[in-house]
């Protein structure tokens, strides 16, 4: 049953926390932080450390993420617009896209060689 709750929660966690980044709608992308938040407090319930969870949930979802709730609504932060113009961001230029992609690569790379490798050692350290 642990197992399960855990697959549910730390699942919860990461979709919240890729939505927070995905939208485009600051109050959508804060309501998501206050979940990936809640699916924490539920993975530290699970590693029997109520205490972390509670603070987890009072001090960020209650406190802090109130008040960034707050903030993004007292700016009205103007929607983003959704066409393109002749201006392209820095970021979204050819040059620093294929950097990412490589760094991307790379850390797939060797991401799979660390799984991967089996050296036959029986400690956490090789030595």
């Amino acid at each position: 049953m642990d197992l399960i709750s855990f697959f549910i929660f730390g699942g919860i966690a990461v979709l919240a926390s890729i939505g927070v980044i995905a939208q485009r709608n600051v109050m959508h992308s804060v309501m998501l932080l206050i979940v990936s938040f809640g699916a924490l407090a539920g993975l530290y319930i699970l590693l029997d450390a109520p205490f972390t969870a509670v603070t987890q949930i009072i001090i960020y979802a209650g406190a802090i993420m109130v008040l960034f709730l707050f903030v993004v609504m007292l700016l009205n932060a103007p929607h983003e617009e959704t066409e393109f113009d002749e201006r392209v961001h820095p970021l979204l230029q050819a040059g620093p896209m294929r950097f990412g992609a490589f760094l991307a690569a790379a850390l797939m790379v060797e991401l799979v060689w660390a799984l991967t490798k089996s050296g036959g050692e029986s400690g956490a350290f090789p030595g």
